[in-house]
């Protein structure tokens, strides 16, 4: 249970990490990408020290070019995540990322054909309707304008943060593409090919396409990295690769079927209870609702 707790800590540290360096207006290219090398230095550290890691790595064109992909989804996710804790707080955009987890349970019915059972297509519109509920970011009242004044329902729709929208949308998508993409390597290669190793791949990937921008924005621009990004990096690397560690950690130790689920809601939960507290975020009723209503789908998904 101590791995499952360290686990959710790390993951709300990386949604705290973000709140505070977007504050602070640190780059986030850098940021990112140092994150990632970090992520596969504690990885490689530790492999060499002797952790085990099942299967081996069958290296073939297929999986580099999945890795590829993982890699360059795990960076843009990374960013668009960093990104949506600034317009629309730390609760929403981590709200919206770990109910992404409903689009590999679609894929998984339409592509696989793994049927799902009653609950579980509950648990796929409950998490749809989460979404949309947990997106509405409203913009704050313009000046003059009676808050407490009742509105219709095409009145409030106006009132929704299309950008904050926006960015929630493409952060949902690219949660959920990373969560795909890790069913596919499970599906074509899983059988013979180490899972963490396969993750390392994809951290060297994404800190390759990051590498690739910082270096060409400096070459061009002459914009190179500061200390201050450096050092969130190297850090939010390590917390990074510490909440995926004691996941798998906990998953060995207790069912998946628990594990999943009480990790997802416990982050959704502690981050929005932080982003209230620390950060002054404000959440509407339909938000409320919809972290609700994300909680009980993610339990109704691992049915």
């Amino acid at each position: 249970m101590l791995d499952l707790v360290l686990a959710v800590l790390c993951s709300v540290s990386i949604g705290m990490i973000f709140k505070h360096t977007g504050r602070k207006g640190i780059d986030r290219t850098t940021l990112l990408t140092v994150n990632y090398a970090a992520a596969v230095a504690v990885a490689a550290v530790l492999i060499l020290g002797g952790e085990r890691a099942a299967g081996g790595v069958a290296l073939s064109p297929a999986l580099l070019g999945l890795a590829a992909g993982v890699g360059t989804l795990l960076i843009a996710g990374f960013f668009l995540l960093s990104y949506a804790t600034d317009v629309a707080g730390m609760a929403l955009a981590i709200g919206v990322m770990r109910v992404s987890v409903v689009i590999p349970f679609l894929a998984s019915w339409l592509v696989w054909e793994e049927v799902p059972t009653l609950l579980q297509g509950v648990g796929m519109g409950l998490a749809a309707l989460a979404f949309f509920l947990i997106a509405q970011k409203h913009r704050p009242p313009q000046a003059g304008t009676p808050g407490s004044a009742p509105r219709s329902l095409r009145g409030r729709l106006r009132d929704v943060d299309g950008h904050a929208f926006l960015v929630l949308a493409l952060t949902f998508l690219a949660g959920g593409g990373v969560d795909l993409s890790m069913k596919a390597f499970e599906e074509g290669f899983g059988g013979g090919t180490s899972r963490v190793l396969f993750l390392l791949l994809a951290f060297a990937a994404a800190f390759v396409v990051g590498g690739l921008i910082v270096g060409i924005r400096g070459v061009w621009y002459g914009r190179w990295p500061a200390a201050a990004a450096i050092g969130w990096g190297v850090l939010l690397g390590v917390v990074n690769y510490g909440s995926l560690e004691f996941l798998l950690r906990a998953i060995a130790d207790l069912p998946g079927p628990f594990v999943f689920p009480a990790n997802n809601i416990a982050i959704m939960i502690l981050a929005a209870g932080l982003g209230v507290v620390v950060w002054d975020e404000r959440l509407t009723l339909a938000n409320r609702w919809g972290l609700g209503l994300a909680a009980l789908a993610l339990v109704l998904l691992r049915l």
